[in-house]
């Protein structure tokens, strides 16, 4: 009788032990899920960035070049900024190229974290190099602005309108790389944990 009592109690712990083990598999796959989808929500914010800056710069390569093009801005100085604008457009593609959401989707963690790191890293070169490229063309469109032969005050005008326009685009454009370092930062942080 004492052994049969035993052996129920040992079948009925067995059966807690494998009903734990249940709910514990769940609870890891639930939270798996959880982290998959605020990874996924990074990488989804890293994108729109990237398509925000791409079209941005589709919209600076056109409108930009027609806008310069009507005020009577030389051909040197359009071909200049086409140039500027297409090589500023390739190389957000080409830096963002290697973060997919797949990735997270399949498991693939690693590669999702070194991508991030590849991604921070590429932004602060770029930066590096952007802002000198920027203040050089400032200069440039400056100085080809005072070359135009138009009516001082209308030159003015629109230099403070263009620097009003730069200046606020500036500030957008820093604020968003910033928020791609930071969702980068947080989704090596998130892996790593």
């Amino acid at each position: 009788m004492e052994r049969m009592n035993e052996t129920n109690e040992l079948e009925e712990m067995r059966a807690q032990m494998a009903l734990l083990k249940e709910k514990l598999n769940k609870e890891e796959i639930l939270t798996d899920n959880l982290l998959k989808q605020a990874m996924t929500g990074k990488i989804s914010t890293i994108n729109r960035y990237k398509w925000i800056a791409l079209s941005a710069g589709i919209f600076a390569l056109t409108f930009g070049n027609a806008s310069w093009y009507n005020i009577g801005m030389p051909l040197r100085f359009l071909i200049g900024t086409s140039i500027i604008m297409v090589i500023s457009i390739v190389a957000t593609w080409i830096i963002h190229a290697k973060m997919d959401e797949q990735d997270i989707m399949d498991g693939n963690l690693l590669e999702v974290a070194k991508n991030a790191k590849k991604l921070k890293k590429q932004y602060i070169t770029w930066q590096r190099i952007g802002y000198p490229v920027i203040i050089l063309w400032l200069a440039w469109f400056t100085y080809e602005l005072m070359l135009l032969n138009q009516d001082r005050e209308y030159i003015i005008g629109l230099f403070i309108a263009c620097a009003i326009g730069g200046i606020i685009g500036g500030i957008w454009g820093h604020m968003m790389n910033r928020k791609v370092m930071r969702a980068c930062d947080d989704l090596i942080r998130q892996i790593e944990e």
